[in-house]
């Protein structure tokens, strides 16, 4: 594991237990069994190290989305390939996934307009579904929502310990859950 790594990775897990305001560079150091000068040859500042891992791992996400809705014509296969993708991101790496979800309130307002995320893949899916009448509502903002909600809930109730094991067995439930719930036409809703 390079040292860039072995910092991110020890960080992560700190913000993730204590909070970022509350983690301490000297902390990360410590836990990365690195030089606490170490940290400012990758990163400005704490807060930018956590930022930039949640940026990453934000355009990670987003450019993952993509490729896995690649192949689907259908919107069904694609809400199908998003949960499908989601969860089983979260399994392979919890510890960023966690990370993820539970940060977003502090990074979301840095966030540029220009930048691929998640909630745009998925949005853009949902617009074109209404588009070619496989949706019923105009509630573009709303069905997005419902699609993150859904899996993000699902990770949130994990790291709380509501949820055990991994994730990815569920899509299925999830998928044909988020289908049912709105107006797709192919669904019980028709």
């Amino acid at each position: 594991m390079s040292t860039r790594d072995k910092i991110v990775t020890a960080a992560v897990e700190l913000f993730i237990k204590q909070g970022i305001s509350k983690t301490t560079t000297k902390e990360i150091a410590a836990s990365a069994s690195v030089a606490e000068g170490s940290i400012y040859r990758y990163f400005p500042s704490k807060e930018q190290l956590a930022w930039q891992v949640f940026k990453e791992y934000h355009q990670y996400l987003a450019t993952q989305l993509q490729l896995s809705v690649a192949k689907d014509n259908q919107l069904k296969d694609k809400i199908h390939s998003l949960v499908s993708c989601f969860l089983k991101l979260a399994d392979d790496d919890w510890l960023m996934f966690s990370y993820y979800v539970t940060s977003q309130h502090t990074h979301m307002k840095n966030v540029s307009k220009g930048m691929l995320t998640p909630y745009q893949v998925i949005y853009q899916i949902i617009e074109e579904g209404i588009e070619e009448g496989e949706i019923k509502t105009t509630e573009k903002n709303i069905f997005t929502a419902m699609v993150m909600g859904a899996v993000h809930q699902i990770a949130i109730n994990k790291i709380y310990l509501r949820i055990s094991g991994d994730l990815y067995p569920q899509c299925e439930l999830v998928s044909e859950t988020i289908v049912n719930m709105t107006m797709i036409k192919g669904s019980d809703h028709e």
